[in-house]
């Protein structure tokens, strides 16, 4: 999109319209409301350095939340046996979701307890 130079609607409109504007991790639809569409990001699922990090095939779409919700996925991936080399998109957004999984399910549990009425 000619002319923005923000996420929304300029460098990342692409790789959003590729996802169908979800995040690929927790399936927020960010057609349905205004709202979930300004929370959409993007999200790299190749650690820094790699060849193919700012591939825009290796580049997601993934709400706020999802995008920091285990913000050392990457420093831990040795400790955790993960791998990045010749596995598929579809393989590293499926490898990284429990991990992001986890985190908001422990931020529902918390909200649960503290912030719902």
């Amino acid at each position: 999109m000619a002319g923005f130079d923000d996420s929304l609607r300029g460098y990342a409109f692409r790789i959003h319209q590729r996802d169908g504007f979800k995040c690929r991790y927790c399936g927020l639809d960010g057609t349905t409301s205004f709202a979930n569409w300004l929370a959409l990001s993007w999200d790299h699922l190749l650690p820094k350095g790699h060849p193919n990090r700012d591939n825009l095939g290796f580049i997601v779409t993934a709400c706020n939340f999802c995008n920091t919700a285990d913000n050392r996925y990457f420093d831990q991936a040795q400790k955790r046996g993960l791998r990045f080399h010749g596995l598929t998109p579809e393989e590293l957004v499926a490898q990284r979701r429990p991990y992001v999984q986890r985190t908001r399910d422990n931020y529902e549990e918390f909200w649960n307890k503290h912030v719902r009425k």
